[in-house]
């Protein structure tokens, strides 16, 4: 078990998109000695149903419509899954809480100490539901 790498998830769903919390651990790092070994992430799966996704233009962090949607500092990823024949079936816009100043959520491991990752989920899940074109 020792190459395997363990990671949580908490999922809410509606019928046209999801958002996910992770946390998953890292090894403790030389160059950043203030960072705990936690990483916590949300990201959105937007399915094509909903407005969004035809405003997704590409995997580019930068654009416009991705930038409009309240991450923690702005998205890190963006990521076209596909089916077996090659179509879009989601697009996952996500951000991570390990930019600069950002120690403090490296060192939270409980759930109830995650409540401003939790609030910000809600925040974009709430903001995902009420997105009109």
């Amino acid at each position: 078990m020792k190459n395997w790498k363990h990671k949580e998830q908490w999922q809410k769903r509606d019928s046209n998109f999801l958002v996910e919390i992770s946390r998953h651990e890292v090894e403790k790092s030389d160059m950043f000695p203030n960072d705990g070994i936690y990483r916590w992430c949300i990201y959105a799966y937007i399915y094509p149903t909903h407005p969004l996704f035809k405003n997704i233009h590409n995997e580019d962090i930068r654009q416009e419509s991705v930038s409009k949607m309240p991450l923690h500092s702005g998205a890190s990823l963006v990521r076209n899954h596909h089916d077996s024949d090659g179509e879009v079936t989601s697009i996952q816009v996500g951000a991570d809480y390990n930019h600069l100043h950002d120690e403090q959520f490296t060192h939270i491991y409980e759930v109830e100490d995650a409540t401003t990752i939790f609030d910000d989920a809600e925040r974009l899940f709430e903001w995902l539901k009420n997105y009109k074109d």
